[in-house]
């Protein structure tokens, strides 16, 4: 065998297999991404939900128009 072709055929090797260990580490720092983004939107929502729950809460809470008048009047609407 040529001492050429076997040290180009081992070269090739080499790459082949550090290409695919990039590629895969690549993936794998991509997949934790999407992770975390879906992770970090889905407290988002939560966070949003919780907010919006308080506002209604706060909103629909008044009552009576007496009510309405002591919340205005201090200044805590």
């Amino acid at each position: 065998m040529n001492p050429y072709f076997a040290g180009g055929f081992l070269l090739t090797m080499m790459s082949f297999w550090v290409g695919l260990i990039w590629y895969g580490n690549r993936a794998g720092r991509n997949s934790a991404n999407v992770d975390t983004s879906q992770r970090d939107t889905a407290n988002a929502n939560a966070a949003t939900q919780a907010t919006q729950a308080m506002l209604n809460a706060r909103t629909n809470g008044i009552r009576t128009d007496t009510q309405l008048r002591d919340t205005l009047d201090k200044g805590n609407f």
